[in-house]
């Protein structure tokens, strides 16, 4: 498992805009922020996803100018492969 929390400052006035976005990108959690525009976010692996290439979405999130990542917690389950679907079950 991995865990981050990031700050993540939208352009002025699409804090609720962009939070509304973000929380559609898997394992993304708003806790706050959303009328000032600087988002306090945490984004959690999925059985699909890791966080890095969650972290990297957000990025592309229009109306989101740049995010800053606060904290990360893995442990040893996060080192194991994320199932492909070109992989055989």
């Amino acid at each position: 498992m991995n865990l981050c929390s990031c700050i993540v400052y939208t352009r002025p006035g699409q804090g609720a805009e962009v939070g509304a976005r973000l929380i559609r990108l898997p394992g993304v959690e708003i806790h706050g922020g959303l009328s000032q525009g600087t988002l306090i976010v945490t984004v959690e692996d999925t059985a699909l996803t890791r966080v890095a290439d969650t972290l990297t979405a957000i990025g592309a999130v229009a109306g989101v100018l740049h995010s800053v990542l606060i904290y990360h917690y893995g442990d040893p389950e996060s080192a194991q492969p994320i199932p492909s679907e070109e992989s055989p079950p």
